[in-house]
């Protein structure tokens, strides 16, 4: 590097030093005002509530409603915000006041953003037992305190099915009877066509979209300098908008057979974890053992055997009974088996904060190659191709800690945990143990302030391998 460029980065390092505290803190003041904002609402529904039951106890309807009506619209008024807005804002304040007191004391010290709370009470709509919902905010909530919101989001969901009244195929059965499609004018000749599908079948049509739309980008590319390109300069978006039209239009359709849709029409690359259990002849209805669209939400029982059945080949993952940490991922030969391995422990990109899925990053070595950095599990992670120039072309740095813990410091000497989403995922069983209260944990530290013995791991003195009866 030379002395002007390090000088130039030494003062933009001295100037981050200023305005990182800065926004810290003003994103921990936006958090302890929705907490307020959230009381406020909270008891406005309140006031609704007893000014309903005081009025006339034998109003029924959408009499009983006029009280909440009238408060909405009050507040509305007052903020400039459509009063059915503010209305369902009333309801949503409630429940978090009454139903997630643990959620609202962690936004309300800075600890979790208000995108996190929407994440948690979302995923707990599903739990109705109070101590079940207790259980489970307490659960999700260590997870928060270290994750971002949209990394929260597919944890959260899964980690509710562990405590919901109902299983998970249960309600898919009764959700899948409204699927449908339906078509919304809007303004310039164009409309919107909208689907509501299972979600494997839904990720699975987008996914076969891409895959053909990047085909198409692909074969429009010159192959030397001496050809010119076409005119064809149609964004991603506008072709996968494209194909989905001509298949629609030109294709003869073929799933009738009673179901929702053919699933062995899915030839789109689609990660799903099927415990092993959940396959056999009598099976035994498990919330902890739900098979999981990954990253996105759980999947029925049926569905799943059904891709299972189909699939070109199985990996045998092996979680640490304790940690949850991924072992071992079996299958062919040891380059191809690393890769499998990183992509289920890792999932996506191993930056903080970022969810770009694993089959669209690349395998890092955290120490270069070049300078001696092994080719191990112990010395890879999948990286984007953005955090993966971060990292080699800023100030930068990460060194793998053990089980998988990426340990990232910023420029500005700021330390970065990021955990392999996998060690959540595959946490044991919560009824052996339910997890002390939430804790306001610091995951931001500069290097000095880091001990390595912060950090425990069990060493396993056995082949875990042989546990496996298949």
């Amino acid at each position: 590097m030379t002395e002007p460029a390090l000088n130039a980065r030494l003062r933009a390092d001295a100037r981050m030093n200023v305005v990182l505290p800065k926004l810290i803190e003003i994103r921990a003041a936006k958090a302890r005002l929705d907490a307020e904002e959230a009381r406020a609402l909270a008891e406005a529904q309140a006031i609704a509530a007893d000014w309903t039951e005081e009025a006339d106890n034998s109003r029924v309807g959408s009499d009983a409603g006029f009280p909440y009506r009238s408060i909405a619209a009050e507040i509305g008024a007052a903020l400039r915000v459509s009063d059915r807005t503010v209305q369902r804002q009333m309801g949503e304040a409630a429940t978090l006041v009454n139903d997630y007191a643990g959620t609202l004391e962690a936004l309300d010290a800075g600890v979790i953003s208000a995108a996190h709370v929407r994440a948690i009470v979302a995923a707990g709509a599903i739990i109705e037992t109070p101590e079940m919902r207790g259980e489970f905010e307490q659960d999700v909530l260590q997870i928060a305190a270290t994750e971002s919101a949209t990394r929260l989001t597919p944890l959260a969901k899964r980690r509710a099915e562990w405590y919901a009244d109902t299983t998970f195929e249960q309600r898919h059965r009764r959700a899948v009877e409204d699927r449908a499609v339906w078509m919304t004018d809007v303004d310039d000749g164009m409309a919107e066509l909208r689907a509501f599908l299972p979600a494997v079948v839904a990720h699975g049509v987008h996914d076969r979209l891409s895959e053909m739309a990047r085909s198409v980008i692909d074969a429009r590319k010159p192959e030397n300098e001496t050809e010119t390109e076409t005119d064809d300069i149609r964004t991603t978006d506008q072709i996968r908008a494209d194909i989905l039209g001509d298949l629609l239009l030109t294709a003869a359709p073929t799933a009738h057979d009673g179901g929702p849709t053919d699933l062995g029409a899915i030839r789109a690359s689609v990660q799903i974890t099927v415990p092993v259990m959940s396959l056999i002849e009598k099976r035994i209805t498990d919330p902890y053992e739900t098979a999981f669209l990954v990253g996105h939400s759980p999947v029925d029982p049926k569905t799943a055997c059904m891709l299972t059945a189909g699939a070109t080949g199985w990996d045998r993952i092996l979680t640490h009974p304790i940690s949850g940490q991924v072992l071992a991922v079996d299958r062919y030969r040891p380059s191809e088996q690393q890769r499998r391995h990183l992509t289920v422990r890792d999932q996506h990109c191993r930056f903080p904060g970022c969810r770009m899925p694993a089959k669209r990053c690349d395998v890092d070595h955290t120490t270069d190659h070049a300078h001696g950095g092994q080719t191990c599990e112990y010395n890879l992670a999948l990286l984007c191709e953005r955090h993966q120039m971060l990292k080699h072309h800023t100030a930068w740095t990460v060194r793998q800690l053990p089980g998988g813990v990426l340990e990232w410091t910023s420029p500005t000497g700021r330390v970065y945990l990021d955990k392999p989403i996998s060690t959540i995922e595959f946490a044991p069983d919560p009824e052996h143990e339910i997890p002390e209260p939430w804790a306001p944990d610091t995951i931001t530290r500069v290097p000095e302030e880091l001990d390595p013995d912060d950090i425990e791991y069990d060493n396993l003195e056995f082949d875990p391998l042989e546990l496996i009866p298949f």
